[in-house]
């Protein structure tokens, strides 16, 4: 796992379209990115996530050059809480893994930080 994975309060963009995430072991949709970060990601989910669960999750993130890169990244659930709308939650986790290809895709997608 890379370094840039365990940096805390780094810079977060917020998903401006739907991003649907899915669990990466039923293929399933589970939510839409919120915004993300090299450490950390906050989800709209449509089930209550359980405190401290570990998930394996996977989105598709566009590059400068408008690709498509699949990230799959290992999260655990730091807070949750409900949303405005009935049976979904606002989830922030801590990226716990991913491949270095992930983490180049995610810097790209966010972007240099912002003065």
């Amino acid at each position: 796992m890379s370094s840039e994975f365990n940096q805390r309060r780094a810079t977060r963009k917020r998903a401006t379209a739907p991003i649907p995430v899915v669990d990466a072991m039923t293929e399933r949709v589970c939510g839409q990115l919120g915004n993300l970060s090299t450490s950390g990601v906050m989800l709209l989910v449509s089930s209550k996530p359980t405190h401290g669960g570990v998930y394996q999750v996977a989105f598709t993130l566009p590059d400068a050059q408008h690709r498509e890169h699949r990230i799959e990244i290992g999260i655990q659930e730091q807070w949750h809480e409900p949303a405005a709308s009935a049976g979904q939650f606002w989830s922030g986790y801590r990226i716990i893994s991913g491949l270095d290809d992930a983490v180049r895709a995610i810097d790209e997608w966010i972007g240099p930080p912002a003065d």
